[in-house]
């Protein structure tokens, strides 16, 4: 059993892996294009479109896009009426949007883009429903070569729109309307989606029950989207639309790792919902990959805050460079929220949404109240040391919660000297001390040797269980860290 499960996590996410970096490594193409086209202004404005429709997704959907790969994955018989009930929900959501629209009119940066974020939240809501439909159905490459064609789209579509048409703003959302549209296409064509649309099997029933799981899910939804957007509309409103617009770029770099850490968690939130359905315990496989995972988080975040000058002299053009300047704050703040959305599928395996709710506003209340607080005082740069802390006093809450439903080891003096480690080299970085290169590079190196056996052995462990070495204590090991859920905190 174990053995499989290390197989399966390991084919997975390899496979995810390839699509996914590949198709990332195309946005980072798009940075130099879009600091060179657009100005700090156009820029902001833009991205405040693409984020407010992040908010809009949840409501008008009702959070049925994790519903519809939960409820589909390992459930065969259930599948057509749980795509349908998805596309149900959907276009319902859009006729909520369509009675809205006329308030969403008096929101100033909005105004001019009614129907471009109308069709930019249907294509990213229809995007997401359908891909978490193949993920139910266990269906990674195609899921895997969605992402690719997505973003292979986008960039295409980009230089259409922008550098050929010049068409500033609204070729920026154009062209992510229609990189989702290509992708759907795709999925509906090669994955056969229309076969599972079959509106006489939903019944009262799993609607009931898909309702039950993602209700909770929409206010989650909603406060992710303080922690993580509402910085911008408030650096908008109290600073200007061109420090928006430094400050989105500037979270773009740092993101990457949010972005491959996704690929991973969604195959990770499929081997856990297997190993639940099967009534396994896999406390002792959680903390085995929960150990290598965060290494490898803090290993990522030291050489992006190394690394980030350049990184921003190379990817960034005019105005925009400065954008370097949050860049340690907010890598801190990504590595939090990849580890808390790690520790996260266990409530969507477990179906405790409320539980996610409850980590959600925590962070939410924390986020809001430092941005009023620090961008009246310090502008962009108080955002970003916002939702640095945000994240990092959300990891403890979701932390501390999880462990009730799974018993699985957190290791905190690991985890405080490296974020010591980390704040030390970003705070050296960010104020350009005397010498800061050097002690960033010193602190980088420590950072790597010691979380470099940690990544080295849960590799080891994951590729040997491949080729059928397996550890023959595995079994015993995940009901010994069951039983004793109160260890190591």
């Amino acid at each position: 059993m174990a053995e499989n499960k290390y197989k399966t996590l390991l084919k997975n996410s390899t496979i995810l892996g390839i699509g996914e970096v590949l198709s990332k490594l195309l946005v980072f193409l798009l940075l130099p294009l879009y600091s060179s086209v657009l100005t700090t202004g156009e820029y902001g404005i833009a991205t405040l479109v693409a984020d407010f429709s992040n908010l809009l997704f949840p409501i008008v959907t009702l959070g049925f896009s994790q519903a519809v790969f939960r409820f589909s994955y390992g459930r065969k018989k259930d599948r057509p009426a749980v795509f349908t009930a998805g596309l149900e929900m959907l276009f319902s959501g859009m006729i909520f949007f369509t009675a809205i629209s006329p308030l969403l009119k008096r929101i100033p940066s909005l105004s001019d883009y009614i129907l471009l974020l109308g069709m930019y939240v249907f294509m990213f809501a229809l995007n997401s429903i359908c891909g978490s439909f193949l993920r139910g159905m266990n269906a990674v490459k195609p899921f895997a070569i969605k992402g690719l064609i997505c973003t292979a789209a986008n960039l295409i579509f980009n230089i259409i729109f922008l550098l050929i048409f010049k068409l500033g703003i609204t070729g920026y959302l154009l062209a992510n309307i229609c990189g989702d549209f290509i992708a759907v296409l795709y999925m509906v064509l090669g994955g056969d989606l229309l076969d599972y649309i079959e509106p006489r099997q939903v019944s009262r029933g799993i609607f009931k029950e898909m309702l039950r799981f993602s209700v909770p899910l929409i206010p989650t939804t909603i406060c992710w989207w303080i922690v993580n957007m509402s910085d911008r509309f408030m650096i908008t409103s109290i600073v200007n639309e061109s420090a928006n617009g430094v400050y989105a770029a500037a979270y773009k770099i740092p993101n990457i790792m949010i972005t491959v850490t996704g690929i991973f968690i969604n195959v990770w939130q499929m081997s856990l919902v297997n190993e639940e359905n099967r009534g396994a315990k896999w406390g002792g496989f959680f903390t085995r990959i929960f150990d290598g995972f965060k290494s490898v988080m803090f290993v990522a975040g030291t050489m992006i805050i190394l690394f980030c000058r350049l990184a921003a002299r190379i990817l960034l053009r005019n105005e925009f460079y400065e954008a370097w300047r949050y860049m340690p704050y907010l890598t801190v703040a990504c590595i939090f929220e990849g580890v808390t959305s790690f520790i996260g599928v266990v409530y969507i395996v477990k179906k405790k949404s409320v539980n996610s709710l409850i980590c959600a506003v925590c962070g939410a209340v924390i986020n809001v109240i430092l941005n009023l607080i620090l961008i009246n005082y310090i502008g962009a740069m108080g955002a970003a040391i916002a939702t640095m802390i945000s994240y990092m006093s959300v990891y403890f809450v979701t932390t501390y919660r999880s462990r009730l439903l799974v018993g699985y080891k957190v290791k905190l003096p690991f985890t405080a000297v490296n974020t010591a480690l980390l704040l030390t080299q970003g705070l050296l970085t960010v104020s350009e001390a005397k010498y800061d290169i050097v002690f960033s590079i010193a602190i980088a190196a420590v950072i790597t040797v010691i979380n470099g056996k940690q990544v080295y052995s849960t590799v080891k462990e994951i590729i040997s269980s491949r080729r059928g070495g397996a550890h023959p204590e595995t079994t015993e090991m995940e009901g010994a860290n069951e039983q004793n859920s109160g260890d190591n905190v």
